[in-house]
């Protein structure tokens, strides 16, 4: 049975790339000796976004190019993140249920804070652990099994849930179950490798899954 679920967030949660893409085209289009395409952008996703941006931009002007880029997070955040009040609906069914919530993502604690507030999640998630707080990234189980840590969970107890291979990866590497989704995609369509435990395309069919397996 299960105690604790572990949700990653970018994808998962809320549609939060056109948001992503667009806030970093924009400063490496005013900082960058290149500018780059989506492609180019989720080709470094990973680390939070200060890492990317001091691996990609010259020294003297990081911190004109955070500041930039946390500004356009929050400034369009309303109008490109989709969110889905199913979301919502799990998240507070989870807790009515008295389950453990937990978030571990790649995005950093700045942005992940900001999109915890604008999409009314403040409240809905017991712990958060961000790639601020690592440094080993997905596809390694780290942030997996430091948010166990915190909740005191077993991995027989714990599953993890994410929308792309690598939160599949890490979330066997941590010894969990892992559920893969895609119900933020505009094809309907799930492919991961390697396989999780299970794949959903609808959040209603995923609260049905748990439903069943809940302690």
């Amino acid at each position: 049975m299960l105690r604790t679920v572990l949700f990653d967030f970018d994808g998962t949660l809320a549609d939060t790339l056109p948001l992503i893409y667009r806030s970093f085209c924009e400063v490496f289009r005013r900082f960058g000796e290149e500018e780059l395409d989506d492609a180019g952008i989720a080709a470094r996703f990973g680390p939070p976004e200060e890492v990317i941006l001091e691996r990609c931009l010259p020294r003297h002007c990081l911190q004109q190019a955070h500041d930039v880029y946390f500004q356009l997070y929050r400034e369009h955040h309303t109008r490109l993140v989709r969110s889905d009040e199913a979301v919502l609906e799990l998240l507070n069914w989870l807790k009515e249920r008295g389950a453990n919530v937990g978030v571990v993502t790649g995005k950093g604690r700045r942005s992940a804070a900001i999109s915890a507030e604008l999409l009314g999640m403040d409240g809905l998630v017991d712990w958060w652990v961000t790639g601020t707080e690592i440094k080993r990234y997905k596809p390694e189980p780290d942030g997996i099994r430091l948010a166990m840590r915190h909740f005191g969970a077993r991995p027989e107890e714990t599953v993890y849930v994410g929308d792309m291979s690598v939160d599949v990866m890490a979330g066997k590497a941590a010894g969990v179950s892992t559920v893969g989704v895609c119900w933020f995609a505009k094809e309907k369509t799930c492919s991961f490798q390697p396989e999780p435990d299970a794949v959903f395309s609808e959040v209603k069919a995923f609260r049905r899954w748990l439903e069943e397996r809940l302690d």
